[in-house]
């Protein structure tokens, strides 16, 4: 799996990964998480590797809609480890019977040996103060 350059930060991890989800690149976005990830969504079985993770993502692409945007709202970085926590939003808005189109995510992130942040944990849910207008 060929890396990219542009995940010298969790910020940069977050951005890269932004783009490639709203290209629907899947093996862009997959490039962007640690071998060891899980990702727990709000409304799916949790995916534990890449391989689940990619199959999940295959999935989902062939059915969402809009663009994915995301506002921080807490970042933690210790040693090899950080923790970004963004409100999230699809715009435009879309009614969806998996999913709803604003929640929130905290997203884990490991540096690797060689100095990338990869993602190592994803986990979303669907709470009420989470709105559209959040993102005017």
């Amino acid at each position: 799996m060929q890396h990219l350059k542009e995940t010298k930060s969790a910020h940069e991890n977050l951005k890269t990964w932004l783009a490639a989800f709203n290209a629907k690149d899947i093996n862009k976005l997959i490039s962007l998480y640690d071998s060891d990830s899980i990702y727990a969504g709000a409304s799916a079985a949790l995916s534990k590797g890449i391989e689940e993770i990619e199959q999940r993502y295959k999935k989902a692409f062939s059915t969402v809609k809009g663009t994915l945007l995301f506002k921080e709202e807490a970042f933690f970085e210790e040693n090899n480890m950080a923790l970004l926590v963004c409100k999230y939003y699809f715009q435009p808005q879309v009614v969806s019977e998996n999913a709803g189109n604003t929640g929130r995510v905290a997203l884990v992130y490991r540096r690797s040996p060689e100095g990338r942040w990869l993602l190592l944990f994803d986990m979303d849910n669907q709470p009420p103060d989470v709105k559209p207008e959040d993102f005017d």
